[in-house]
C-alpha cells in the first residue's frame, strides 16, 4: 500500500510539472495524455516483468517494442484531442477566410466635383494661412527663447559633516591598523626571542648533559672489569639513568664477545624505554644485530628482530596520539591493546 501511495504521488507530481513544463516551452499537451503515458508505463513494467525472468536479447527487443507502442500511442491520442479542441474553436469563431462584402458608396453630384484649378486654388490658400500661423507664433517664441541662467544648487546640509565623518572613520582605520601592525610586530618579537630562549636553553642542557656524560665515562674508565661496571649501572639506574646508559654503552663497546652481551642490550633499551627515548631503544636493537654474538645466533637475532618491530609499532601509535613523550610503564592500558592488536598482525 505503501508503495502504491508513494508511487502515485510521484506521478502525480512529475504530470504537474511536466504539464506547466511544456505549457511554458509551448508544447501543446493534454492532461489526459500525461495520465494515459502513466498508465502506459505501469502497463509496459508489469508486462516486461511477467515475459521473462531473464535479461536476453529477446527480453530487450520486445521490451524496446512495448515502449515504441505506448508512445506512438500517447502520442495518437493527443493528436487527437488537440484536433478534436481546434475544431470546437473553428465552430464558436467566424470563418477567417470569409469575402467582407464590399462597402457601397454614394453617388457623389456632379456638381460638387470641384475642378483641378478649384483645388489648386484652394491649396494655396491653406498653406498661406498656414505660413502666417507659424509667423505669428515663432515671434514670441523667439523672444522667449533665451536661456534662463541657472542658478547655483545650494550645497547639501549632510554634506559637510559626511566629510567629516568620512575624515574621522579614515583616521580611526589607519590607528587601528598601526596598532595591529605594532601588536604583530611585538608577536613576532616575542616569538623570536622565545626561539632564541629556548634554544640557549637546549644547548645549555646539551652542554651539561655533555659534561655529565664526561664525568660518568672519567668513572666507568675507572673500573676494570664487567662486573664492576655492571655494578655501577645498577646503582645509578633509579638516581641517574645517564650514568646507567652510559655504563651499559661502555660495557657494550668494551666487551662485545662476552656471553652476557645480549642481556646489557635489553637493560640498555628498558632505560631508553623508561626515559621514553624509543628513537634510541630502536637504534641499540638494531645496532645490536651486527655484534658476532648475536648475529651467530638465529633465535637471538630473530628475537632482536621481533622487539625491533614492537618497539616501531610504539613509537608510531604513541605518536599518533600525541603521546610520544610517554614512558613505556605510563603508557594507558588502551594503547596498550592497540599496540598488542597491531603486533599481532601477520608480516609480509
Amino acid at each position: 500500500m505503501t508503495f502504491i501511495l508513494v508511487t502515485g504521488s510521484i506521478m502525480a507530481v512529475s504530470i504537474f510539472l511536466i504539464y506547466h513544463l511544456c505549457r511554458f516551452i509551448g508544447i501543446e499537451m493534454k492532461w489526459i495524455s500525461l495520465v494515459l503515458c502513466a498508465i502506459m508505463a505501469f502497463l509496459v513494467n508489469a508486462v516486461a516483468i511477467s515475459m521473462s525472468p531473464f535479461l536476453d536479447p529477446s527480453h530487450y527487443m520486445r521490451l524496446g517494442i512495448l515502449v515504441i507502442v505506448a508512445a506512438a500511442s500517447v502520442t495518437f491520442v493527443n493528436e487527437q484531442l488537440l484536433r478534436r479542441g481546434a475544431k470546437g474553436t473553428d465552430a464558436t469563431v467566424e470563418c477567417p477566410n470569409a469575402i467582407p462584402e464590399p462597402i457601397k458608396e454614394e453617388p457623389v453630384p456632379v456638381a460638387e466635383v470641384l475642378s483641378t484649378e478649384t483645388i489648386a486654388e484652394a491649396e494655396e490658400k491653406a498653406e498661406a494661412a498656414v505660413s502666417a500661423v507659424i509667423a505669428t507664433e515663432a515671434a514670441p517664441a523667439g523672444e522667449t527663447s533665451e536661456p534662463a541662467k541657472e542658478e547655483p544648487a545650494p550645497e547639501p546640509e549632510g554634506t559637510a559633516s559626511a566629510e567629516e565623518d568620512a575624515a574621522v572613520q579614515a583616521a580611526k582605520a589607519r590607528a587601528e591598523a598601526k596598532e595591529k601592525a605594532l601588536a604583530h610586530a611585538k608577536a613576532l618579537q616575542a616569538e623570536k626571542d622565545e626561539a632564541r630562549k629556548k634554544a640557549a636553553a637546549e644547548l645549555k642542557a646539551k652542554q651539561q648533559a655533555e659534561a655529565k656524560r664526561k664525568v660518568y665515562e672519567q668513572e666507568i674508565a675507572a673500573l676494570g672489569t664487567l662486573d664492576s661496571i655492571l655494578d655501577y649501572a645498577y646503582d645509578k639506574a633509579k638516581d641517574l639513568p645517564d650514568a646507567a646508559i652510559c655504563a651499559y654503552q661502555q660495557a657494550i663497546k668494551s666487551y662485545p664477545e662476552d656471553s652476557y652481551m645480549p642481556f646489557l642490550i635489553i637493560e640498555l633499551v628498558n632505560l631508553y624505554k623508561e626515559q621514553a627515548n624509543y628513537t634510541e631503544a630502536i637504534k641499540a636493537y638494531k645496532k645490536a644485530l651486527s655484534l658476532p654474538i648475536i648475529a651467530s645466533n638465529d633465535d637471538m637475532k630473530q628475537e632482536f628482530i621481533k622487539n625491533t618491530r614492537y618497539l616501531t609499532i610504539v613509537q608510531d601509535i604513541l605518536s599518533k596520539h600525541h603521546a610520544l613523550s610517554t614512558p613505556f610503564p605510563d603508557i594507558p592500558a588502551n594503547i596498550l591493546q592497540e599496540i598488542e592488536a597491531e603486533f599481532q598482525q601477520p608480516t609480509e
